[in-house]
């Protein structure tokens, strides 16, 4: 098994004990050539951020397993991996609920205008009642969920506490435990971005995705809405979301996920006339002080499940089995 990243004794020694050999760089993290110059023989990959091409894939004449240490897995080739055979899985569940808590965090921040509250004090500007600060209850509201995975599961869950009204939901496939547990609604794009107070995207990326949210869905947001943007930027472009701030004043928007990452200096993004309509944050809400090395065990766990049985159980090409045996695979998760 090839890692790109530098594994922890205990690790190599979990492993081991199930007759795996590890190569790994000195370094933290390897780099491209490093992995040009190990790649040939490795019949499994635990892989980063780095970007697997087709040369790489080529590369690698034994490659069957690639695990990503990610819920994200747009920097893989999956469709050149999917012609070779290579079973392509990804790591969603550990860092799901801190991107479901930065979700209601953004929410409230928006919401109750918790950061122009701050700025207003920090410069010195209050003097009486900041009434033009009054913000809303998530009491009553409606909310949109675009792509109702693990996230959007805890999303909806987390937000049943402050007793909204509905939930709509637009998925790949009708959620019909979640319909019961949640009471959520299948629901058009359409019929989300018209009705629902505020609206989340956690869509992963892919070619089905990209651009899915067209300028007509936003200009359709019902007034005094709320967008709120977490899986992956290129579901948004940059054009649209400046078309919606210059048009519609009364919208607001918390972004953590970008067309083009990290976000140029000179981004449009940044003009200072939208600083009250949006909140910002740099792809920061799915790491965690708790989460890094459970991401990386359950990664493990999974490869190790893919050499003793053949099946993963977060399948992203059609290469994979997929394992409905997830017996101490949550055990970090709850």
């Amino acid at each position: 098994m090839l890692s790109t990243i530098k594994l922890n004794d205990d690790m190599i020694s979990l492993l081991n004990s199930k007759g795996i050999n590890v190569i790994m760089p000195k370094e933290n993290i390897a780099n491209k050539d490093w992995i040009k110059e190990n790649i040939e023989n490795a019949t499994s990959m635990l892989l980063t951020f780095i970007r697997f091409d087709k040369e790489l894939i080529d590369m690698a004449k034994n490659l069957k397993l690639i695990v990503a240490t990610s819920s994200g897995y747009d920097h893989i080739d999956v469709e050149y991996a999917e012609k070779k055979g290579i079973c392509v899985a990804n790591q969603p569940e550990a860092i799901a609920h801190s991107v479901a808590e930065h979700a209601v965090g953004m929410t409230i921040s928006l919401s109750k205008r918790i950061i122009q509250g701050d700025r207003y004090v920090w410069n010195k500007e209050w003097e009486g009642f900041p009434g033009f600060l009054t913000g809303n209850l998530l009491k009553d509201k409606n909310i949109g969920i675009v792509g109702m995975g693990r996230i959007g599961v805890l999303i909806s869950s987390y937000l049943r506490s402050f007793k909204i009204r509905k939930i709509l939901y637009f998925s790949r496939k009708r959620k019909y435990e979640i319909e019961i547990l949640l009471k959520a609604e299948p629901a058009s794009l359409e019929r989300i971005f018209k009705e629902a107070d505020i609206i989340y995207l956690t869509l992963p990326y892919s070619k089905e995705t990209q651009n899915i949210v067209n300028l007509d869905l936003l200009m359709s947001m019902k007034k005094g809405s709320i967008l709120i943007s977490l899986g992956r930027g290129k579901v948004l472009k940059t054009s649209d979301l400046i078309a919606l701030l210059n048009n519609r004043k009364d919208v607001m928007l918390g972004l953590d996920v970008f067309e083009e990452e990290p976000l140029p200096k000179d981004s449009p993004l940044l003009d200072d006339k939208f600083k009250d309509q949006l909140l910002l944050t740099p792809h920061m809400s799915g790491p965690s002080k708790e989460t890094s090395q459970i991401t990386i065990h359950m990664a493990l766990k999974q490869l190790i499940h893919y050499y003793e049985k053949g099946t993963v159980w977060n399948p992203v090409t059609n290469s994979c089995k997929e394992s409905h045996d997830i017996e101490n695979y949550w055990e970090f998760l709850y």
